[in-house]
């Protein structure tokens, strides 16, 4: 409810009461490789049948590849935890960049969005479970919803810490938005393609 309060005691060298950030981060992730194990997200795991058959509906001569899109999310879930915090650098970038005037420096922008991006995403697990996996709603539905979640919170925090006013925020709102989804596309894909490479190279041996 006061990112304010957390980000500015961390850095004013008052810690004793909060977790440490990134083994805060660390902490929600291995939480996080455990619930989606109980709580796995099926319209990811049944991707590998839309494929082949969608293929074949473009190619009726052709032999569909077989692709199992479940074992890849299951390797993948379970370097969740490096998945998580490769992506807090850019977070902490996008923030960097778009207030590098407010006189924090890369690192305390990592400290910054470590508490955050944990806060968040216990966030996530609690709203998956009610919306999606007890009221039906789709995976799809829900990721835009909290994207949007996950927008507001961050500008909420960091427009309490650099006290800006509401033309000052959606400004920044803005810039944030146009970055962060660049630099995080760029992240996914770039990511998703090395470890679609090397999960191929495991499944040759």
């Amino acid at each position: 409810k006061n990112p304010k309060d957390v980000l500015e005691a961390y850095i004013s060298g008052a810690r004793k009461k909060y977790f440490q950030p990134f083994s805060y981060i660390i902490l929600y992730a291995t939480i996080a490789v455990f619930f989606y194990k109980f709580f796995p997200m099926e319209i990811i795991m049944d991707y590998s049948e839309g494929f082949s058959k969608g293929y074949k509906s473009t190619n009726p001569s052709g032999k569909a590849p077989k692709i199992d899109m479940k074992g890849f999310m299951e390797t993948l879930m379970s370097y969740y935890n490096f998945f998580v915090l490769l992506l807090i650098p850019i977070y902490a970038l996008t923030s960097y960049i778009i207030f590098n005037k407010k006189g924090h420096n890369f690192f305390e922008h990592l400290v910054f969005n470590s508490y955050l991006q944990s806060n968040l995403g216990f966030i996530s697990l609690i709203l998956q479970v009610f919306l999606v996996n007890m009221l039906g709603m789709s995976f799809g539905a829900y990721s835009i919803l909290f994207l949007l979640l996950f927008i507001l919170f961050t500008l909420y925090a960091f427009k309490k810490l650099y006290e800006q006013n509401l033309k000052q925020c959606i400004a920044s709102g803005i810039k944030y938005l146009l970055l962060f989804i660049g630099l995080y596309f760029g992240f996914i894909i770039a990511f998703s393609l090395l470890f679609g490479i090397l999960y191929a190279i495991t499944l040759m041996k």
